[in-house]
């Protein structure tokens, strides 16, 4: 069996040739390849932390919408509780208004009936007054003498008399005020007066007055019996008419406090 002998030559030319291939592939596939294959690997790794921070970002804007959700709901249930507290306390000042004013027009309603019935007490009052001292006065009428009346009015005159020894300061007062001019006495009575009366009241008024006193007589049967004298600013009554006017204003008074207290 022969052996073959290695061609120096032929060796350094396959070697040279093996060594320029690898260079090339080295150089041309290889390097390219595995620079594509880095910057594949730089893409991806910058694309996953890309994504990465991609899905923080969407995982912080998340918490950050749920935050907000989260604080819109409180402020909607914050909203709702104030509206309903707002809402309870104005029907709440509502109802004490109309409550208040409900218990005002109760009080106007239980006033006005309360004038309407005193005023329509006090009307009947007054004109149940009017017709029984009305009735009075002309039962008197009827029943008087003339007698009745002579007394009634030397009473009056009486009673000026006794005036002038025991109030001169009155006295005078009352003289001052009739002044200078010649005073006259307005005598209303409810008869005629005879001669001796009509000179007994013209020398009573006129020593009252300190002066000639005229008289100025008239006749009105509605004082029933008795006598009313106006002599500048006083006026002096003896009547019948006069004294029931006094009663019937007594006894109006009586019965108004008497309604007033029920």
């Amino acid at each position: 069996m022969e052996f073959l002998k290695p061609d120096l030559q032929t060796l350094v030319f396959e070697i040279f040739n093996f060594l320029a291939l690898a260079w090339l592939l080295n150089r041309f596939v290889f390097k390219p390849t595995m620079n594509k294959v880095r910057q594949r690997a730089a893409e991806k790794a910058e694309m996953l932390q890309q994504i990465e921070e991609d899905r923080q970002t969407a995982k912080a804007l998340q918490e950050e919408l749920v935050q907000r959700l989260a604080g819109i709901e409180n402020e909607v249930r914050l909203a709702m509780t104030k509206a309903r507290e707002d809402s309870e306390a104005e029907r709440t000042v509502m109802l004490r208004d109309t409550q208040a004013e409900v218990e005002r027009l109760l009080v106007e309603a239980h006033t006005d009936a309360y004038r309407v019935r005193k005023q329509a007490m006090d009307e009947f009052h007054d004109e149940l007054l009017h017709t029984l001292l009305h009735i009075s006065g002309s039962v008197v009428a009827q029943l008087a003498t003339d007698e009745m009346q002579t007394d009634l009015v030397k009473q009056l005159t009486d009673r000026v008399w006794e005036m002038g020894r025991t109030e001169m300061r009155r006295v005078e007062n009352f003289r001052q005020s009739l002044g200078a001019r010649t005073p006259t006495a307005h005598v209303t009575t409810a008869r005629p007066l005879t001669p001796d009366l009509q000179g007994l009241l013209a020398r009573t008024f006129s020593a009252l007055a300190d002066r000639n006193v005229n008289l100025d007589i008239r006749v009105d049967p509605a004082l029933a019996v008795g006598i009313q004298v106006r002599l500048g600013d006083s006026i002096l009554d003896n009547s019948v008419a006069g004294q029931l006017e006094s009663l019937r204003e007594g006894v109006s008074q009586t019965l108004r406090e008497h309604v007033a207290d029920e």
